[in-house]
C-alpha cells in the first residue's frame, strides 16, 4: 500500500492531466522515498524510468538506448552516439501522446557529461516544448541539484515547470507506518527512526521497541548500525570533519564557536561545514522567536532523529556493542535517559501538530510564525534564563506552548510559569492563549482552569494521534 505521499503523487498527477511538456525537478536526501514516489507515478503510464550509474558517459548512454529501443519496440540498433540524438528520438516518437521519462540520479549523468545542463536547455527552448514529454530530472546530491540545476546561474533556471523538495516524513505519517504499536511506542520509535520511509520499514510490529532499537542500531550487524557515516561517505568529501561536528552538537555544543573548539577545526572552516549540514536536513539553526535571524543567540541542533539517536546513544558505546554489551547498553545508556531525549522530539511534534490545525482553521488564533523562545528572565533574583517551547503569532495575537514529556500529569505550576513568561517574549499583544501538550494528561488543578478560561488550551497525546 502506498502510504504517506499522497499529496506529492497528486501534484504530478495534476501535472500530468495538463497533457504539455514538463520539467520536474525532485531532489531530496538519500533514503526518503524519491524513487519509490516516481515509480507510482509511472505505474500504468507510457513511461521510461532510466537510473543513472556512477560509471561514465559511454556505458550509462548504452542502458539508456536499450531501455528506449526496447520500450519502443526496436531491436538491433546500435546504441545512440548521444543523449541528445536519445531525446530527439523520443520526442519524435511522443509528438501525440504523452510519454513520462525519468532520468533518476541525475547528477551522476551530469558529472561525466558537463555539457549536459547546456544540452537541455537548448532541447527544451527549440524542440521538447512543443511536445508532451513529462521529463523528470531527480537527485540526491542536494547541492548539485540546488545550485546547478535549480539554480539562477544553470542553464536550466527558468524552464523548469515544477519542483519539489522531498522531506522526511513527519510525526503523523511516520506513526502510520508503525501500526501495532500504543501512541506512545510510536512516537518513541519516531523518535529513534525519524521520518525516512526505509528506516521506519525496519520496524518490525512483533517485536517490542526495545528489541527493535537493539535490532536496528544496537548489533554490529544492524542495518542502521553504520548508516550516518555510510550516508556521509556518499554526500560529503571530508565526512570525518562532518562527523565529528555532529557529535560536538548531539555531546552539548550549540553555538559556532563551542563547536569549533570542542572539534579542534578553524571556526570559518566550521561554518561552511555547518551550512553544507544544514542543507542535508541533518542538522538545523533555531534563532529565539522574535529575533533576526542573524542573531548571536543562534544555537544549532541535529534535526534529523536518526543521527540524533545514532550520535547520542551509539557513536560514543561501540567499544560495549562490540564486545557483547548490548543489554548493559539498553539498561545503563538508552533506558534511564530516554524520557529526556524525547523532549525534543515531542516538542517537534507538537509544532507539526500546531502547524496542521492552522492550516485547517482549528485554532482560535490564525498564526503566521513560530518557534521557540529563550533568553533572560530580568524579573528573577539572578536573572536566569527561561524558555518558553513554543510560540505562534498572528499579527497581534499569541499562542505560548508548553510540551512535556513525561510520566507524571501536567500540573498547575507549569502553567504559571507560561504565563510569567509570555511577557519576558512580549507585552505588546492583544489576544493571549496558552496551550499545554502532555503526554500522561493534567491534574485536576489544570482540568479545572481549563474549563473556565477559554485561553488555556489542552491537548494529550492522544489528541495529537488521531
Amino acid at each position: 500500500m502506498f502510504i504517506g505521499r499522497e499529496k506529492e503523487l497528486s501534484e504530478l498527477e495534476r501535472l500530468y492531466e495538463k497533457g504539455t511538456f514538463q520539467l520536474f525537478i525532485l531532489y531530496g536526501r538519500r533514503r526518503v522515498g524519491k524513487t519509490t514516489l516516481l515509480k507510482e507515478f509511472c505505474r500504468n503510464k507510457n513511461s521510461i524510468f532510466f537510473s543513472a550509474e556512477q560509471s561514465n558517459e559511454k556505458m550509462n548512454l548504452d542502458k539508456f538506448s536499450g531501455l528506449v529501443f526496447e520500450h519502443f519496440g526496436e531491436s538491433a540498433l546500435e546504441p545512440f552516439s548521444s543523449l541528445e540524438n536519445a531525446l530527439l528520438y523520443i520526442h519524435e516518437k511522443t509528438k501525440e501522446e504523452p510519454l513520462v521519462l525519468v532520468f533518476d540520479e541525475f547528477p551522476y549523468l551530469a558529472a561525466v557529461n558537463p555539457a549536459l545542463l547546456s544540452t537541455l536547455q537548448h532541447l527544451i527552448d527549440h524542440r521538447l516544448q512543443q511536445g508532451k514529454l513529462f521529463l523528470v530530472l531527480c537527485g540526491s546530491y542536494m547541492g548539485f541539484m540546488e545550485k546547478e540545476v535549480l539554480g539562477s546561474k544553470s542553464p536550466l533556471f527558468g524552464r523548469r515547470t515544477a519542483q519539489l523538495h522531498m522531506r522526511p516524513f513527519d510525526y503523523r505519517t511516520s506513526c502510520e507506518l508503525l501500526e501495532g504499536f500504543s501512541d506512545e511506542e510510536k512516537l518513541m520509535l519516531y523518535g529513534a527512526y525519524g521520518g525516512t520511509p526505509l528506516y521506519l520499514r525496519q520496524v518490525d510490529p512483533c517485536l517490542s521497541l526495545k528489541e527493535n532499537i537493539e535490532n536496528s542500531f544496537l548489533r554490529p550487524t544492524a542495518y542502521l548500525y553504520e548508516e550516518p557515516l555510510l550516508l556521509l561517505r556518499q554526500e560529503v568529501q571530508e565526512p570525518g570533519v562532518y562527523s565529528a561536528i555532529i557529535e560536538a552538537i548531539a555531546g552539548g555544543a550549540s553555538r559556532a564557536n563551542e563547536i569549533a573548539t570542542k572539534t579542534g577545526e578553524p571556526a570559518a572552516k566550521c561554518l561552511k561545514y555547518i551550512a553544507s549540514l544544514c542543507e542535508l536536513g541533518i542538522i538545523d539553526r533555531q534563532t529565539p522567536f522574535g529575533k533576526k535571524a542573524s542573531s548571536q543567540k543562534s544555537i544549532y541542533r541535529i534535526s534529523d532523529f536518526m543521527f540524533r539517536f545514532w550520535y547520542r546513544y551509539v557513536s560514543g558505546n561501540k567499544t560495549l556493542l562490540e564486545t557483547d554489551a548490548m543489554e548493559l547498553v539498553w539498561k545503563r545508556k538508552i533506558e534511564p535517559d530516554y524520557s529526556h531525549y524525547m523532549g525534543l522530539v515531542f516538542e517537534q511534534a507538537c509544532r507539526e501538530y500546531l502547524l496542521r490545525k492552522n492550516s485547517l482553521g482549528e485554532l482560535p488564533l490564525l498564526f503566521t510564525e513560530i518557534g521557540s523562545w529563550w533568553g533572560t528572565d530580568r524579573n528573577s533574583p539572578e536573572h536566569a534564563q527561561a524558555e518558553v517551547d513554543l510560540v505562534a503569532r498572528g499579527e497581534a495575537d499569541y499562542l505560548f506552548c508548553e510540551c512535556k514529556w513525561r510520566n507524571q500529569p501536567l500540573d498547575y505550576t507549569v502553567l504559571e510559569k507560561l504565563r510569567h513568561r509570555a511577557d519576558l517574549v512580549s507585552k505588546q499583544r492583544e489576544k493571549t492563549w496558552f496551550a499545554l501538550f502532555s503526554k500522561t494528561g493534567f491534574t485536576d488543578a489544570v482540568l479545572r482552569e481549563a474549563e473556565k478560561d477559554e485561553s488555556v488550551l489542552l491537548f494529550g497525546l492522544k489528541d495529537m494521534m488521531a
